[in-house]
């Protein structure tokens, strides 16, 4: 049912897209219609209004649309994730946070459960995130430590949790809440440096930016998320995916 529910869904967003590519054109001949109908009383429009209806010609309204269809398609921030795990980001340590496993889908065969998979801490710095590519730990607060590709002027985050149209349940109570970000010089420092505190809105958009509020003079190669509440749950907590944006130092 849940490979049913996503299969639907992309359906659903590949509809959507072709929509807007039938929209596009229709667009372009509005805007060439309204062009041709002010250029007739163009002797009263300031240079400005001249000069922003020669930006919205179909092919500049065509390309626009391109270039935010390619953002969505690429990486959905149109930032670069300095903790993606295929870019050379890993995972450190989670402290004493202990991974959820209890009602974990079972994988059998004729009946006879041969594989009880569960997703690693891992899982936050990679690509997927259909509805259950999480990492899930046990209770409300937990710590993940990434080694980053290398030192980053970091200027923010993005967190990132499926939204309630394709969750299973409807509901998104696993959805991290209240969380910090911190720079580390060593996996044991004990004087690490506090990016920010910040609250995830399980309501809003699935993945949401924090810009950093504390900005640090150097670079950090090692970043500590540290969740701290969720928005229900009293089992566990998901998280789908973390994004650490900046800088790198050349």
């Amino acid at each position: 049912m849940e490979v049913k529910n996503v299969l639907e869904t992309r359906d659903n967003l590949q509809s959507r897209l072709k929509e807007v590519g039938f929209a596009i054109p229709k667009i372009s001949e509005a805007i060439l219609k309204l062009r041709d109908e002010v250029s007739e009383g163009k002797k009263g429009i300031g240079i400005h209004t001249q000069n922003m209806l020669k930006a919205f010609s179909p092919e500049s309204v065509r390309k626009m649309v391109q270039s935010e269809l390619q953002t969505y398609d690429a990486d959905k921030t149109g930032m670069t994730d300095y903790a993606l795990e295929t870019l050379g980001g890993s995972i450190l340590s989670i402290r004493d946070t202990k991974t959820y496993t209890v009602g974990s889908p079972v994988l059998t065969l004729f009946g006879i459960p041969i594989c009880t998979p569960h997703n690693t801490p891992r899982a936050v710095i990679q690509i997927g995130v259909l509805p259950g590519e999480c990492w899930a730990f046990k209770g409300s607060s937990g710590t993940v430590v990434i080694q980053l590709l290398g030192p980053v002027y970091i200027s923010g985050v993005s967190l990132e949790h499926i939204s309630p149209s394709i969750s299973p349940t409807g509901e998104t109570t696993t959805a991290p809440k209240e969380f910090s970000v911190w720079g580390l010089e060593c996996l044991e420092d004990t004087n690490s440096f506090l990016f920010g505190e910040f609250t995830y809105d399980n309501t809003g958009h699935s993945i949401q930016y924090f810009e950093v509020q504390n900005k640090a003079k150097k670079a950090y190669e090692i970043v500590e998320v540290k969740i701290h509440s969720n928005n229900g749950n009293r089992d566990y907590t998901c998280v789908y995916r973390i994004r650490v944006h900046g800088t790198l130092r050349q």
